[in-house]
């Protein structure tokens, strides 16, 4: 509550005019956002409120249910209206519907029996929801499901643009989530689409998809004529309040005179003006270091997203630096400057995790020294498989695996569990595996929503490049749900296409399930060689007291090698649970992956 005080009243320092609070842990932003505020919550941003008046800026109420609302009922959308209408009466008169990161499907079974499609829903909802604001003095501004120009669904859009009351601004975030430059043409095209000029949410420098690390550098990218074809431009900052002040100072600039904007003299300008000449020399090594961009590689995030090989001696030497820096940061804040005090706490935490991060790869076994670098030792994860002597049914039953064959999958710590148990062999031209899932609560989602339920996910990569730390159409990934009773599941096959922006995202996550959303938005028809793959799949599951078996068959042709990520995920904790035969589990990352050899 207190950053976004300082936010509020450095907003109107440096001319930041609008504020929206759409806070994803306000519970009542989001997953409560049927109830009322209840009073200390109320009590707070009743102060924001009364903070952004007094330091000129309009603050937007924004508010996201589309999580759970039934936009047919019609006691929902009074539910709704309600809570927007207490909110105005806090002197709020602007407001925002955030339709993003929700299914891109309709869920409820009374709304696919009231809209054609999820777009008709969302017209039916904004242009309600803009009348009734609009009579009561206020404003809407809409977020929808499709917000980047990278993927999701034109159509949806389209019909947006087409329906929806053209006095109400949709929200675009450029030609990415995060976007490398964000120009007039694109926007122009972006507005044909939805009728209107796009309101630009430009994500930098938000940090939440890349928590290990700052964005301090200026902005950059944005055109010197983008105001001819944007609606405005809003800024989402990091989770560090101070820090962000940095680059929004420069977004400031831009924003008040795009033609004559000089990222570099903007930065000069408000590292200075925000701690003055002498802490600004001392910001200089955090700025340089993490000065740079989502879409480029920065210097310690190998310690994060695995692939490349670790630079140990240049991150010693630029710890050294930003510890040095912090010192006497440090020591400057004890005189009473309460803005840098704030600063330097958000900064210590960085150079504190990145530091101990970097000595337990240096005391990691598995990382193996090769001159000034660490490189991860791709051996442990290589699994060599024998031949079978006699052919091997695909029936579920387990019984005829010899004891010697089986191995434990490596848990979600990183150390061998016995809780599953996996073994592999070679017969012919297929790759059997086996699996013993030790699952006494089976949860299963039916068909496209496979990967929020228990399954098993197995990920094949095409081609084996060292580094390459995204997944493509060339791949392929097939999830496999847990058995409910006789009958056979159905696994869902499909290839992914990640870039950009969620090629990096998701290529440090350790705990990726495929979702419906990747699903659905990222999926592709795999490849042809993939296609044969997934055609010659064979599998066969069955219930067991303690959870469930799985034979499967993998067509590996001529192949003497396959590289692979194979887990098993049991959704029913509170953060699905996962075991992987490889030590390091990232399934949307295939340099990861575990390397079979035939022998």
């Amino acid at each position: 509550h207190q950053d976004r005080l300082d936010i509020l009243r450095f907003m109107g320092r440096v001319g930041l005019q609008s504020y929206f609070y759409a806070p994803k842990n306000d519970p009542y932003h989001r997953q409560r956002w049927r109830e009322p505020y209840p009073a200390t919550a109320r009590q707070q941003l009743q102060e924001l409120v009364d903070s952004a008046r007094e330091h000129g800026v309009e603050f937007h109420y924004a508010i996201s249910p589309g999580l759970s609302i039934v936009y047919s009922d019609a006691s929902d959308y009074q539910t709704l209206f309600r809570k927007l209408d207490s909110v105005a009466a806090m002197g709020v008169r602007r407001f925002a519907l955030l339709l993003d990161d929700v299914s891109p499907n309709l869920v409820h079974e009374q709304d696919r029996a009231t809209f054609a499609t999820l777009a008709d829903a969302h017209v039916d909802l904004i242009n309600r929801l803009h009348r009734d604001l609009t009579e009561r003095g206020a404003t809407l501004s809409v977020t929808p499901t499709t917000y980047t120009g990278a993927w999701g669904n034109r159509s949806y859009v389209r019909r947006l643009g087409e329906a929806v009351d053209a006095r109400v601004p949709l929200f675009w975030t450029g030609i990415d989530v995060a976007s490398p430059e964000i120009t007039a043409p694109q926007a122009r095209e972006w507005g044909e689409l939805i009728s209107r000029q796009p309101l630009v949410w430009d994500n930098y420098p938000v940090n939440d998809f890349a928590r290990w690390r700052l964005f301090l550098g200026p902005l950059r990218g944005r055109a010197s004529d983008l105001s001819t074809e944007a609606a405005g431009i809003i800024a989402n900052p990091m989770n560090e309040a101070h820090a962000s002040m940095i680059p929004l100072a420069t977004i400031a600039d831009y924003a008040r005179d795009p033609a004559h904007y000089d990222p570099e003299r903007a930065l000069r300008r408000a590292v200075e003006a925000l701690y003055g000449s002498d802490a600004a020399e001392h910001l200089t090594p955090f700025v340089e270091l993490y000065g740079d961009y989502g879409w480029e590689d920065n210097l310690f995030e190998p310690l994060f997203i695995p692939g490349a090989p670790i630079a140990s001696a240049a991150m010693e030497a630029g710890l050294a630096r930003l510890s040095a820096a912090l010192s006497q940061l440090e020591e400057m804040a004890s005189a009473g400057d309460p803005e840098l005090q704030a600063l330097v706490s958000e900064l210590e935490p960085f150079v504190t995790r990145t530091a101990a991060r970097l000595r337990e790869f240096q005391n990691d076994r598995a990382y193996a020294r090769r001159g000034d670098q660490l490189v991860y030792r791709t051996e442990l994860d290589r699994v060599t498989v024998g031949l079978a002597t006699t052919p091997i049914r695909v029936d579920g039953d387990l019984g005829d695996w010899p004891a010697e064959a089986w191995f434990p999958l490596v848990g979600p710590d990183r150390d061998a569990t016995e809780t599953s148990v996996a073994a592999l062999v070679r017969y012919g031209q297929h790759l059997y595996v086996a699996l013993r899932v030790h699952d006494p609560h089976i949860r299963v989602e039916p068909d496209d929503r496979v990967g929020e339920g228990d399954h098993v996910a197995l990920v094949v990569e095409s081609e084996p490049p060292v580094h390459r730390r995204y997944l493509t159409p060339e791949d392929l990934v097939i999830l496999l749900p847990a058995p409910e009773g006789p009958l056979q599941p159905t696994p869902l096959i499909r290839s992914m296409r990640f870039e950009g922006f969620m090629a990096k995202f998701l290529a440090d996550n350790q705990a990726l399930t495929f979702s419906e959303f990747l699903v659905s938005t990222f999926g592709t028809a795999p490849s042809s060689a993939m296609a044969a793959l997934a055609e010659g799949l064979r599998y066969r599951t069955q219930l067991t007291p303690n959870g469930y078996d799985l034979e499967m068959a993998i067509p590996l042709g001529e192949r003497d090698t396959l590289r692979m990520s194979l887990t098993v995920v049991d959704a029913q904790k509170p953060r699905p649970y996962i075991q992987s035969l490889a030590r390091r589990n990232y399934p949307a990352n295939p340099a990861t992956f575990s390397t079979v050899v035939i022998r």
